[in-house]
């Protein structure tokens, strides 16, 4: 049955981009940075990806690291009519309290995929930490969990990878296991909402909004691929948590002409090519 349910989701989603105007000769464009990840889509038009990720640490029972956030940007996101890419770890499968969120991001038409199991750190001042071997391991236990929603590869085929943080041989080794690989867009710091106040590298949500809208302001935000934590960091009130303010972002693109889009209309367009 999950199976079952996964395929007409996925049919669903097929049926709405196509109603969107995506259509055969669409081809995607993709900025990619050193590596080869991408991190501009279609920078000649005023749409926007929104990508969401979280993690869950099972060893302070998700105190610092957890996908607290994801019922919270679900909501605004339904009150809004607009999609987004969610990307937590393989980990959050396993918990209790993230299953009903996790359906609800496939039957309300989100995209879905992982950015490994356990949050893998791949690389750390120009040394690799993770082996091959290791890689694949994890990756293997990620796709049985994103399958046991009736996912397939083909769906789940563009992921983030974790802690955005990698180097050429992590990339070659996630790109030979038939992945895509997608990173938040440079120049933003949204992926800073996990300091702590009275910190040195404390960033508050008020200079994280700001940064964002003097970039729109100053570079546009065409093709975007905007990251915002759907996690509770501890010590920031929900007053200093950008998902907060996910409502009045999506408001002021909306005004200034932006569209959103997700990576399903990346798959569409490129499996329509």
């Amino acid at each position: 049955m999950k199976n079952l349910y996964g395929i007409l989701v996925w049919a669903l989603c097929a049926a709405m981009l196509s109603s969107c105007g995506v259509k055969k000769g669409d081809t995607p464009v993709f900025v990619k940075d050193e590596y080869g990840v991408v991190e501009k889509i279609n920078p000649q038009n005023k749409e926007v990806y929104l990508v969401f990720t979280g993690h869950y640490s099972h060893s302070d029972s998700g105190y610092f690291e957890n996908f607290d956030g994801v019922t919270p940007v679900l909501d605004i996101l339904e009150e809004r009519g607009v999609k987004g890419s969610f990307f937590p770890t393989g980990v959050c499968f396993d918990v209790d309290r993230y299953q009903e969120p996790v359906k609800r991001i496939i039957k309300n038409g989100h995209y879905l995929s992982s950015h490994s199991y356990a949050h893998l750190l791949l690389c750390e001042n120009g040394k690799s930490l993770v082996s091959e071997d290791s890689l694949r391991a994890d990756f293997a236990i990620m796709e049985s969990r994103l399958e046991s929603y009736g996912l397939t590869k083909d769906q789940y085929q563009w992921l983030i990878p974790p802690y955005e943080t990698y180097d050429q041989k992590a990339v070659d080794v996630m790109k030979s296991m038939g992945y895509k690989l997608v990173n938040p867009t440079s120049g933003f710091i949204t992926g800073m909402d996990w300091t702590s106040p009275g910190a040195p590298n404390y960033h508050s949500t008020e200079m994280i909004l700001e940064n964002l809208w003097n970039y729109e302001k100053e570079n546009t935000m065409n093709g975007v691929v905007l990251l915002i934590h759907a996690m509770n960091y501890p010590d920031r009130t929900d007053a200093d948590r950008p998902y907060t303010y996910l409502g009045e972002i999506i408001d002021k693109l909306k005004e200034k002409g932006y569209i959103f889009k997700t990576m399903f209309h990346v798959i569409e367009a490129e499996n329509a090519i």
